[in-house]
């Protein structure tokens, strides 16, 4: 139930006689809905402002993460891939920043978020709205009677026709003054939705950056791979060529022949596989930049690159700033307060200024005469809720438990966040100890190889085991590629999960709705 208090003056007069009789009493109007307005106030019981029970995080888990010897890195720049030195890599992700259909949803979100901020701030503004309508009548009407036997009264009939018409031009003016702020929250929680989707925006620039390097990378790998194989495939036909000729001269066991062949044969098997993998990673590029997979078969091989990413100092700390997923789940929050504000200024009164101005002619039916009425009306409505059914206590909770909701997933956020950095990290420190592990056995092939080499050039040793010291090392450095690969890959997550190069500033926390906390020092 409302009530609807509407001071206004009415003349029956001509149009400016009116407003000026309507602008006199404005002033009285006023003090009189001001007036009423205090009295009922204490009717409307608006709920007291108070934190959620929810905390809302300041700081991401990464507390005791182990750095390796000590040392911190720094956050990666915007154009981080800028670091490998790839103008090939550069090319293919400026292409996909300009034309990727992963882009294309977030970019129609924000362009949604800033049509409805748009609607949000045209809703506080007055409304002028004017009309005209014109109706014709027409009546007929038939009269027949009879003879009535008398002279002068025999029987006939008699039909009249009458038209009246009637013309209507109004002119309304409606401005809601927003005295508590009900619109001005809707403005604002509009404004963070347009925040959200802008970094949400970032956020898929983010991880398109991140795939198309990780698939890039994986493609120079496979190359790498491949042209080892080569080589080891070079050697195994070079092992079947001397073995051939040994079995031929029947100082060497056939059985041996077969072997070198099934070498071979393993050796093609694996190729076949890279190539694969390879053209698989081409196709995932092709996917990623909304191109067809024969638009790549340009690619040139290069060396894989080599990238030193470690984790900032102050990790903990900054990391939400540095995510744009986090931050945009952020500003869900701030949305989600703003929708609280609304929620509560629906318990005040909704005070607006409406004006309403008319012209009305008439032609009624058989005067023969028009009629002109002119009317005027200006002046504040105070609208009050006084009997909801619980409707305002509904919307009202309703909004706390959507701003939970958001502080929920913006916390989870952080978690999930901080878990991927600790994952990345902790995989870089296994894969380096890894690496620095397998130079010595990369050393000790190394050795193996010189010395057959020297027993070969001295023609003690079989040409076989000089090949085999070959193939032996080949394979060492394909152990070595794999690890370098991983290594590479994993210090690009580690980039994406550190927010790819973003950097924005957090809002404050509101304290009328917010508590906040750390659940980890610093990292």
């Amino acid at each position: 139930m409302c009530i609807t208090i509407t001071p206004a003056c009415h003349l029956i007069e001509s149009m400016m006689r009116q407003f000026q009789a309507a602008l006199s009493h404005r002033a009285v109007a006023l003090s009189l809905v001001l007036g009423v307005t205090s009295l009922l106030l204490s009717a409307c019981g608006a709920p007291a402002m108070k934190p959620v029970e929810l905390t809302l995080r300041e700081q991401a888990p990464l507390s005791g993460l182990a750095h390796d010897h000590n040392t911190f890195g720094r956050w990666p720049q915007a154009t981080w891939w800028h670091d490998f030195d790839d103008s090939q890599l550069n090319a293919l992700i400026e292409r996909a920043m300009a034309s990727a259909p992963s882009l294309d949803s977030a970019r129609a979100r924000f362009e949604i978020a800033s049509r409805q901020l748009e609607g949000s701030q045209a809703d506080t503004r007055a409304k002028l709205e004017g009309s005209i309508r014109a109706n014709q009548s027409y009546s007929h009407t038939d009269l027949e009677y009879p003879a009535l036997g008398l002279p002068g009264f025999d029987a006939g009939s008699a039909g009249n026709s009458q038209r009246s018409n009637v013309g209507l031009a109004t002119l309304s003016f409606d401005w809601d003054l927003d005295w508590w702020g009900k619109k001005r929250a809707a403005i604002e929680a509009a404004l963070d939705q347009r925040h959200a989707a802008r970094l949400e925006q970032a956020a898929a620039a983010s991880a398109l950056q991140a795939g198309i390097t990780r698939a890039y990378m994986d493609w120079q790998l496979r190359q790498a791979q491949l042209s080892n194989l080569d080589m080891l495939l070079d050697a195994a036909r070079e092992s079947v060529r001397i073995t051939a000729l040994r079995v031929e001269r029947e100082i060497e066991n056939p059985a041996k022949l077969d072997q070198a062949h099934e070498q071979i044969s393993t050796l093609e098997q694996q190729r076949a596989q890279t190539d694969g993998a390879a053209r698989l990673d081409q196709i995932q590029l092709a996917t990623l930049m909304g191109v067809s997979p024969g638009e790549l078969d340009d690619l040139t091989p290069k060396p894989l690159p080599q990238l030193d990413t470690t984790l900032p100092s102050e990790a903990g700390l900054e990391l939400i700033a540095r995510r744009p997923d986090i931050m945009a789940s952020r500003w869900q929050v701030e949305a989600r307060i703003r929708g609280i504000d609304q929620a509560r200024a629906d318990y005040y009164p909704n005070v607006s200024l409406s004006a309403l101005a008319g012209f009305l002619r008439l032609h009624p039916l058989g005067t023969g005469r028009n009629e002109d009425i002119s009317m005027a009306s200006i002046g504040p409505a105070v609208t009050l809720p006084i009997f909801e059914g619980g409707r305002l206590d509904a919307r009202y909770n309703a909004s706390r438990a959507q701003l939970e909701s958001a502080i929920a997933d913006y916390n989870q956020r952080v978690v999930d966040a901080a878990q991927d950095v600790a994952r990345q990290t902790v995989t870089m420190a296994r894969l380096e100890a890894q690496r620095e592990a397998q130079s010595q056995a990369l050393e000790s092939y190394q050795h193996r190889l010189e010395l057959a080499r020297e027993r070969d050039h001295r023609g003690v040793e079989d040409p076989r085991t000089l090949i085999e010291a070959q193939q032996g090392l080949i394979r060492e450095r394909m152990t070595r590629l794999a690890l370098d690969g991983e290594l590479l890959d994993t210090r690009i997550q580690l980039i994406h999960a550190l927010g790819g190069g973003y950097h924005g500033r957090v809002p404050d926390a509101d304290t009328r709705y917010l508590t906040t906390g750390s659940a980890t020092d610093e990292s």
